[in-house]
C-alpha cells in the first residue's frame, strides 16, 4: 500500500480527483441553492479567449518581472537551462495541473464566494471575503508561515484576482492569471509555488536574504513580489476605472 500511494501516477490521479470533486461540489452547490436567485459564477463565454489572453499576458508579465527583480537583487542564482524529454511531459504535466488549480480555486474563491456575498452584502464585502479565504486556502502550504510576507502576498494576489473577476465581469480574466502566474513561476523560472517544488525549465539556487529570495516559499514568499503585486493592483484599477470613465463620456454624447 505504501508503495502505491508513493507512486506519481497515484499522486497525480489523488490529486485530479480532488480537483473534480472540489470543482463539482461548487458548481453542484450553485445549481441548487444560489442560481435561481439570478447571480452567475461568471463563467459566461462572451470575450472568453480574449479575458483568458489578457489575464495570461497580466500573470505572466507580473511574475517575470517579480523574478527579474530578485534575481538583480541576487535573492536567487540562476544555474542553467535546462531541457530533456522526460523534463517536457513534467512541464506538460505542470500546465494542465495548474489549470485545475486556477479553475478550482478560482471558481470557488471568486465565482462561487465573491459572488454568494456580492448579492448579499455587496461587492467591497465580496471582495475581502474572496481575498482572505484564497489566502488561507493555502494555510497548509511549506513555509506559509516561515514569515509574514507569504501571508502578505497572497492576500494581495487574492485581491488582485478579485478585482480582475470585478472589472473584467467574470472569472476567465482571473484564471488566465492565475494560471500563468503559478506556470510561469514554478515550471519556467524555477520557483517554488506556495512552498511547493516544481520541475522548470531554469535552474535556480535560491541565496542571500529570505527577505529578497522568498526563501523555501518561493517568490511568493519575496518583498520584491509584493511592490509587484500592489503596482499590479494599482494598475488595474486605473484602467479600468479610466475605461469606466470613457463609456459613459462616449454614452452621455450620443445622448
Amino acid at each position: 500500500m505504501a508503495g502505491v500511494a508513493g507512486d506519481p501516477f497515484f499522486i497525480k490521479a489523488a490529486l485530479w480527483a480532488q480537483i473534480i470533486g472540489f470543482i463539482s461540489g461548487v458548481i453542484l452547490s450553485y445549481a441548487i441553492f444560489e442560481r435561481h436567485k439570478g447571480w452567475t459564477l461568471g463563467l459566461h463565454t462572451h470575450l472568453l479567449g480574449r479575458r483568458v489572453g489578457e489575464g495570461f499576458a497580466a500573470g505572466a508579465l507580473l511574475i517575470t518581472i517579480s523574478s527579474a527583480g530578485i534575481w538583480l537583487l541576487g535573492g536567487i542564482k540562476i544555474i542553467s537551462l535546462q531541457w530533456t524529454e522526460t523534463l517536457g511531459i513534467e512541464l506538460m504535466w505542470g500546465f494542465l495541473l495548474f489549470i485545475g488549480v486556477a479553475v478550482n480555486e478560482e471558481l470557488f474563491a471568486r465565482g462561487y464566494l465573491q459572488g454568494l456575498v456580492k448579492i448579499r452584502f455587496g461587492t467591497k464585502s465580496a471582495i475581502t471575503v474572496s481575498t482572505v479565504v484564497f489566502a488561507f486556502l493555502h494555510t497548509f502550504n511549506p513555509g506559509m508561515w516561515n514569515s509574514p510576507l507569504p501571508v502578505l502576498n497572497l492576500l494581495l494576489a487574492g485581491l488582485l484576482f478579485a478585482l480582475s473577476r470585478e472589472y473584467s465581469g467574470g472569472l476567465w480574466m482571473p484564471i488566465g492569471m492565475h494560471l500563468s502566474w503559478n506556470f510561469f513561476q514554478g515550471c519556467i523560472l524555477g520557483f517554488e509555488v506556495s512552498g511547493t517544488p516544481m520541475s522548470s525549465l531554469i535552474k535556480t539556487e535560491i541565496q542571500g536574504a529570505s527577505l529578497i529570495s522568498g526563501a523555501d516559499f518561493g517568490a511568493e514568499g519575496s518583498l520584491v513580489t509584493t511592490i509587484i503585486l500592489v503596482l499590479g493592483i494599482v494598475l488595474i484599477s486605473r484602467y479600468y476605472q479610466s475605461r469606466a470613465k470613457q463609456m459613459l463620456h462616449t454614452k452621455e454624447d450620443s445622448l
